[in-house]
C-alpha cells in the first residue's frame, strides 16, 4: 500500500526542517576527517532525515515499515536529493 498521506507529509516536514536549519546537522561534518565533505555531508543529512522519520513512525504506528512504504521512503528522498545537495553546497561554500 505504500505510505499514506499524513505519513509523506510527515517526511517532508522532516526534509525541510533539516534544509532549513542545516547547521544543526552540518555541524558534525567538521569533526570528521573527510576527502569530500559534500557527499559525507548529504550522507548525514539521509541518515539524520531517516532516524527522525523511522522514530516518529514507529512511535505512531506501533509498528516498522513495510516494504511498500520504505520503497515509497526512498522515492520521496530520491526526489529531494538534488535540493538537499544544493542546500549544502550553498552552505559549506558560505563558511
Amino acid at each position: 500500500m505504500g505510505l499514506d498521506v499524513i505519513e509523506e507529509k510527515n517526511l517532508n516536514d522532516v526534509i525541510t526542517y533539516a534544509l532549513d536549519y542545516p547547521t544543526m546537522v552540518l555541524s558534525e561534518t567538521k569533526s570528521w576527517p573527510t576527502t569530500n565533505m559534500e557527499d559525507f555531508a548529504v550522507g548525514l543529512y539521509i541518515g539524520y532525515v531517516c532516524g527522525v522519520f523511522f522514530d516518529g513512525f514507529l512511535r505512531r504506528n506501533k509498528r516498522f515499515l513495510d516494504s511498500e512504504e520504505h520503497v515509497d521512503f526512498h522515492a520521496a528522498i530520491s526526489k529531494r536529493t538534488a535540493e538537499i545537495k544544493l542546500k549544502i553546497q550553498s552552505h559549506i561554500h558560505r563558511k
